[in-house]
């Protein structure tokens, strides 16, 4: 897994030999020059611009219960391994990605989540993912600022504050208890009430831990039902 610099978007490559899977995906924060989009326009240029590139998924989203970028990253890796497996809830990879994003079966829940809005549409600032099975996000990231006049702003999905941290771990309905027995299972020493400002980094890594787990179970889930 590789690490490529692209302005301020986020490139990662996945070569995961034992699925015989190889992809790449990007993160990227856009302000809006241009705000007269309405959403049934981003999705009509969303589908327009996927066309031509083949297995290729263009997803805006809602950052408001986005953990990090490695939130993103194993979301889009669960939703590869999914129609891989051909255990996919939804038709579309696009709302699959939602699905692993909230952890939730529930198609309706995933976008209420984690979709964009009328209302951020028009404050214009924008969070968005490609996936691609060719290294070609850059050329699909071109055409998409081209398109909406966007310009790339610093990336801030990995800021970490305590609200942030609170708003999400209650969001994915996890618990302190959860939290301190991740960190203890780490050699880390957890007392009974956690101490933010000490163990930011610990708290952030323990709560990514715990909802990967969660995405893991739905991929489960899935394989039963299937």
């Amino acid at each position: 897994m590789d690490f490529m610099g692209v302005a301020r978007m986020i490139t990662k490559e996945y070569n995961i030999e034992d699925l015989k899977l190889n992809y790449f995906v990007a993160i990227n924060q856009i302000k809006l020059t241009n705000k007269n989009f309405t959403l049934n326009q981003l999705f009509d240029l969303i589908e327009n611009i996927q066309a031509p590139y083949k297995g290729s998924v263009l997803q805006f989203f809602n950052d408001k219960y986005v953990l990090n970028r490695d939130h993103i990253f194993t979301a889009c890796y669960f939703v590869q391994k999914a129609f891989l497996h051909t255990i996919n809830i939804s038709k579309k990879k696009n709302l699959e990605l939602f699905l692993y994003l909230s952890t939730k079966r529930q198609i309706k829940l995933g976008i209420e989540s984690f979709g964009i809005t009328e209302k951020e549409l028009e404050k214009g600032e924008l969070n968005y993912c490609i996936i691609s099975p060719e290294n070609n996000i850059d050329e699909i990231n071109d055409i998409l600022i081209n398109n909406l006049g966007g310009i790339e702003v610093d990336f801030t999905l990995d800021v970490k504050t305590e609200e942030k941290y609170n708003r999400i771990k209650n969001f994915f309905e996890i618990s302190d208890n959860q939290i301190i027995a991740i960190l203890n299972s780490y050699g880390l020493k957890a007392g009974n009430k956690l101490m933010f400002d000490q163990e930011i980094d610990d708290l952030y890594t323990s709560l990514h831990d715990l909802i990967c787990e969660k995405m893991a179970l739905l991929s489960l889930e899935k394989f039963k039902v299937h």
